[in-house]
């Protein structure tokens, strides 16, 4: 029932909300975000770790950018960085009339309708902004097909792990999407990720690019002008106290992707559950909600599930773990638990040993290859849900040090943005 409710949402809110095209105006960079990518809200409004960084140091170096929250989001305008435009309502109205062929006409056709429509849509949208680049996080494939045939780069910035057993970059755009309907490129955060695509993308024509974390790049630099990291470098303690800080990384759609056979209750594995009571006047407890958990009805959900749990509790804390940047949040942890996060090479980077849960990584397991290097570094384990087991692994990974694990871009942010739009500031 409460699946029904949130679809109705979706259709008869969230799919009527449209900016009119007069609101379009000229950019460079058309940048592109859905809710599910914004983590972080600064002063008030939303905010896109990746996406809004890009934009952030074009508008810096003097490139224009335009901001697009893709179907179908809430946040837009004045409620999100960069001010955003939104079209729910003419992608809601190609989906609604693709479904109607679907059973009329069959399958076939509705899929012809929405692809031409869909195209149509997205041409007209760049007819305005005209850019000289898209850039997004994984960018609808009818986007892809329009900018190719408008001969307007498009690209992909990577947001989640890269492996052979994702579900995106290892099979669906290997695999289902036609070549015609891929990005131009991958803009990707590091060497490993770089490979695994490298294994087909250049063969498709798919250029892979290794840009950097954006995000994690500016808290590394924490330039004096960039007053979002000067203002969350100043934001103060979660504990104030010397017990061990554990960061839990928390997800969303767990129960139906992995745990759909089992009593799963939603937000994290029983064992870690009863691990956190038994220990949390030992450790401080860190739980970070998943940006979709922040802005939607299962985050709702999973707040009345941790206040249930843990509300009580002196040393487990959700609010301000949520909030803060996860750079931030990293310097203040000493061990990092998830079910299967990205947070898992982030923290890496940091020196910050992680603790795995799902038992598909294991070995011969559908999602194997994910994380291999961390896990083949130390830096990260596989552990059975069990308390015992979780334990262990705390008062182990605190015994060992762990050196921060660097991460240099083979390429430059700014020098590819620049080489891209056609953009000279030194002048």
């Amino acid at each position: 029932m409460d699946k029904i409710k949130r679809v109705f949402r979706t259709l008869f809110i969230e799919g009527a909300l449209q900016s009119k095209l007069s609101e379009i105006h000229k950019a460079e960079l058309l940048l592109l975000r859905h809710d599910a990518d914004c983590g972080y809200q600064y002063r008030g409004r939303i905010y896109s770790q990746i996406i809004d960084s890009v934009a952030d140091l074009a508008s810096y170096h003097g490139m224009t950018s335009s901001s697009i929250a893709v179907p179908f989001s809430k946040f837009f305008g004045a409620s999100a960085h960069n001010n955003p435009l939104i079209f729910n309502r003419v992608f809601l109205r190609i989906a609604l009339v693709a479904a109607v062929l679907s059973r009329t006409v069959g399958p076939d056709r509705a899929l012809g309708y929405k692809r031409d429509a869909s195209i149509r849509a997205w041409k007209q949208i760049l007819d305005r902004v005209q850019p000289k680049v898209v850039i997004g996080i994984q960018p609808n494939r009818y986007l892809c097909a329009a900018c190719r045939d408008v001969r307007i780069p498009v690209y992909d910035y990577q947001h989640g792990v890269i492996a052979p057993d994702h579900w995106w970059y290892g099979n669906l755009l290997k695999n289902d999407i036609p070549d015609d309907e891929l990005p131009t490129g991958i803009l990707c955060w590091d060497r490993t990720s770089a490979t695994s695509l490298e294994s087909w993308a250049p063969a498709r024509g798919v250029r892979v690019h290794v840009l950097g974390n954006p995000w994690f790049k500016r808290f590394k630099k924490k330039m004096p002008h960039d007053h979002l990291v000067q203002e969350a470098l100043g934001a103060g303690e979660v504990f104030d106290n010397h017990k061990p800080s554990i960061l839990v990384s928390l997800q969303w759609g767990l129960d139906d992707a992995y745990y759909a056979d089992t009593e799963f209750n939603g937000v994290i594995c029983e064992a870690l559950c009863r691990t956190i009571n038994n220990t949390h006047q030992i450790y401080n407890w860190m739980l970070r909600l998943h940006p979709v958990q922040l802005h939607s009805a299962e985050g709702r959900e999973t707040i009345d599930y941790l206040d249930r749990e843990f509300g009580r509790l002196d040393g487990v804390e959700w609010e301000k773990s949520s909030r803060l940047p996860l750079p931030v949040l990293l310097t203040k942890t000493q061990l990092h638990i998830t079910d299967m996060s990205t947070v898992v090479t982030e923290a890496a980077w940091h020196g910050v040993p992680s603790a795995i849960l799902n038992p598909f990584l294991e070995q011969g397991e559908r999602l194997e290859s994910l994380f291999k290097d961390e896990r083949a570094s130390g830096i990260a384990n596989c552990v059975a849900q069990r308390e015992a087991e979780i334990e262990k692994w705390i008062l182990d990974a605190l015994e060992l040090q762990h050196s921060i694990q660097e991460v240099e871009p083979e390429e430059s942010i700014l020098e590819f943005l620049r080489e891209t739009v056609g953009f000279d500031d030194t002048i």
